[in-house]
Parts: structure tokens; sequence; C-alpha cells
């Protein structure tokens, strides 16, 4: 079944967004060459992921000029806020607060982290 416009990027989707977001508006054969420096393609599979990703509107194509250039349809941070509320959803039953438990008890979080969660608590609890 089909995803919907907006949905989610997959993995593969995620990287060629990445290689716009540094780079900036690109023709896919550009696309293609970044994302092979990291990972051995064909041309027609990145060609078709991009095509993929212009029907789900998580890219726009310009074509008013040859090659077409893509950009995202989105900025960086709005798509890392859509992974995240996906991943609260999907893997912690809505909960952020689960989320930010486990990720500390995880030990992945840096002492700096910890202070800018800090931070971010402190400025939450004055906005209440």
């Amino acid at each position: 079944m089909p995803r919907l416009p907006g949905s989610v990027p997959t993995e593969v989707e995620l990287s060629i967004l990445n290689v716009l977001w540094e780079r900036g508006p690109s023709t896919v054969r550009e696309i293609h060459c970044a994302m092979s420096r990291q990972k051995e393609t064909g041309y027609s599979t990145t060609l078709k992921m991009v095509q993929v990703m212009t029907e789900k509107g998580l890219v726009l194509k310009d074509e008013s000029r040859r090659p077409q250039v893509y950009r995202p349809a989105r900025a960086k941070e709005k798509t890392q806020l859509q992974l995240l509320d996906d991943l609260i959803q999907r893997g912690f039953g809505g909960s952020a607060a689960k989320l930010v438990l486990r990720a500390v008890a995880a030990k992945r979080v840096s002492g700096a982290e910890l202070l800018e969660i800090r931070k971010l608590i402190a400025q939450a609890k004055e906005r209440d």
C-alpha cells in the first residue's frame, strides 16, 4: 500500500534529503554523485527514488530548467520534528517523556546535552 504524500521519509529518502539540505537545489546526477561517495548505487535507482519522492511531496521539481533541479519540500528541522513525532507515537505510545527518559537511561547523552536539556526544561517551566 503506497504511503500518503507528506509521510515520514524512509532511510534512503532521508539520504537524498540530506544531500539536498547540504548542497541546496541539485540535479539527479548531482544527487547521485554525492550519494555514491557513501554507498554504491545505480543512477537509475537514484532517479527512480527522486521521482517517487516528488510524487510523495518530499521534494519539489523545477521544470523550468534542463536538467530538472530538485529541492526539499520541507526544511530539515520540520522533517526532524516529523520523524521525532513518528518515533514518539510508534515507539513510545505517544509519550515524549518516555522517549527522553529512555534516551537518558541509555547513557547516550553527554554532559553538555544534559545541561541543554536542563535549560529547555527551565524554559518550558517559565512558559507554563
